[in-house]
């Protein structure tokens, strides 16, 4: 068999040929005109970009001549070639058109927030950016559906909106009134859209009154509305019915949660982030009398273990508050007392287990014990290779990797850059490769695949790092990464959002309040909204929207 493969810029050339060739008026099949002007163009081109060209050829006159000529050779270059360049006070009218002739073009903005969330939702393919604009369209719902650009939507946007179990609303009177917002604006046309709309208004959570005296006067000329709202009405008055439990709105989404600190006062709050509001906010006195303790998530729970008292000694003692109700009790406490530990979770048949790991009670610490959601008991399990404290521990593919840590090498403490792997079907440690800088305070996070370390101190050299660094567990190899903005140890690492953070730790003089998130599209970290307050040596939880700490 012969096979011939033409050069990488072969379709490119094809674009620009045709693209030449519908500027020169040169085999184009189909032409238009708006105000005096013709444009010739290819149809089978068009079509290919949107299907609306094929299926209304006879109207592309009509449907262009509202629009400036600047538009309209943007969307003609955008249908050829994939690319456009027009002035920002053209956007509105550009996207207007795009959409009157069901052209997906891709948003301008390459991060998501609140300024450009719905314009975001109502153009992109991406699924990643429109889940990230859907979730702050839902979350801030009582804002921006009073805004130009929601009015603006299409049906089909607004619709996805409302009947969703996650649209953050004060009472089902905002999501009618939304309803009405929508359809009074603009044409007259939006009132055939107003029974799709109103299936997704949940009637049996308003009340007769409002439906009688709002609803009901609204939706007057709809007949399928008014169908479906008398028979609501019929049954709230009927006291034998029994309805179907109808779903009240929810709340989508996630917090973050840092919970500890490098002193008694920190601890004793955690910093709660906002991932729709875009803030943090400090809880109420948790009433936790250590520090530099270790917390996991296990379920609605987050388990406090170990630490230092007030009296800078090791505590077995372990807590668990419950993040729906905000109770806090003790659980059975460890075996060994010890501080500057680490601890995971790992899932074990039907219990999820915690591991906690290595640390010190004076002297640094080899051993590991296991809590078990099922039986609530702690177990000793296999020994660390290497006796560590302040090391850090991430959980990636069922293996546990103990990163660096402060150990002792014949009598000197310093700082490693070995890596332990426990696996929990052999019950056993193995090392691993090494880091490619030695650290202790440091923090690790796995994130898509990878385990990321950064930050530290290096005891050889008495300095603070700001070196990171990640590792393939598959290929067993480091690879350095962009270093962080400014050296810190007592950092800690998080992912929420799909997105990669480094937040507060210990300069040398203060512990510190900053967020630093990284930037996949530029390749940079970024500062990030501060925390409520410094904070160093804590953990970071992703937790429910609805918790209530």
């Amino acid at each position: 068999m012969f096979v011939v493969k033409a050069s990488s810029d072969f379709a490119a050339k094809r674009v620009e040929y045709f693209y030449d060739a519908m500027k020169r008026d040169k085999k184009c099949d189909t032409s238009f005109a708006v105000r005096g002007r013709y444009f010739y163009v290819h149809l089978v081109v068009l079509s290919a970009c949107s299907e609306f060209f094929w299926t209304n050829k006879d109207q592309l006159e009509e449907i262009f001549s509202p629009f400036d000529f600047d538009v309209i050779d943007a969307i003609l270059k955008y249908c050829y070639t994939g690319e456009i360049s027009i002035a920002d006070r053209h956007y509105d009218k550009l996207m207007e058109l795009a959409n009157r002739l069901e052209v997906k073009i891709p948003p301008r903005y390459e991060t998501v927030d609140l300024s450009n969330c719905l314009e975001v939702l109502k153009s992109t393919e991406d699924s990643d950016l429109k889940t990230e604009a859907m979730d702050l369209t839902l979350g801030n719902f009582e804002t921006l559906h009073k805004t130009k650009d929601f009015l603006n939507l299409r049906v089909s946007n607004v619709n996805e909106i409302l009947k969703s179990d996650y649209l953050n609303v004060p009472s089902e009177e905002d999501v009618f009134n939304a309803v009405k917002l929508w359809v009074n604006h603009g044409n007259a046309n939006r009132k055939s859209d107003l029974a799709q709309l109103m299936r997704s208004v949940r009637l049996s959570l308003l009340s007769m009154e409002f439906i009688v005296n709002e609803v009901m006067t609204f939706c007057l000329l709809c007949a399928e509305c008014m169908t479906t709202i008398r028979q609501e009405i019929i049954n709230k008055n009927d006291k034998s019915f029994i309805p179907r439990e109808t779903p009240r709105r929810k709340i989508k989404g996630y917090k973050m949660a840092l919970v500890g600190g490098s002193t008694i006062d920190e601890a004793n709050t955690i910093d709660i982030f906002d991932g729709l509001k875009n803030s943090w906010t400090l809880s109420k006195n948790i009433g936790i009398n250590k520090k530099w303790f270790a917390s996991v998530l296990v379920g609605d729970w987050i388990l406090i273990i170990g630490g230092w008292n007030s009296s800078y000694a090791a505590v077995n003692s372990v807590e668990y508050m419950d993040l729906k109700s905000g109770e806090k009790k003790p659980l059975k406490p460890l075996n060994q007392a010890r501080r500057s530990f680490s601890a995971v979770t790992l899932q074990r048949g039907s219990s999820t287990d915690v591991y906690a790991i290595g640390g010190s009670d004076g002297d640094n610490l080899s051993s590991v014990e296991r809590w078990s959601s099922d039986t609530g008991d702690w177990e000793i399990i296999a020994s660390l290779l290497m006796a560590v404290s302040v090391h850090s521990a991430s959980v990636i593919a069922d293996k546990i990797y103990i990163t660096g840590g402060l150990t002792d090498e014949n009598g000197k403490y310093v700082s490693t850059n070995k890596v332990q792997m426990y696996s929990v079907e052999t019950n056993s440690w193995t090392y691993r490769a090494q880091m490619i800088q030695g650290r202790r305070s440091h923090s690790s996070v796995a994130f898509k695949d990878k385990l990321y370390v950064a930050g530290g101190y290096d005891s050889q050299t008495s300095s603070r790092l700001d070196s990171v660094e990640h590792y393939d567990p598959n290929a067993n190899v480091w690879t350095a990464f962009l270093k962080l903005p400014e050296p810190a140890f007592g950092i800690s690492l998080g992912c929420f959002q799909n997105k990669l953070f480094s937040m507060g730790g210990f300069d040398g003089k203060s512990d510190l309040i900053d967020v630093w998130e990284y930037d996949e599209t530029n390749k940079s970290w970024k500062a990030s909204t501060r925390l409520s307050r410094d904070r160093a040596y804590f953990n970071a939880h992703v937790i429910p929207y609805d918790s209530i700490i």
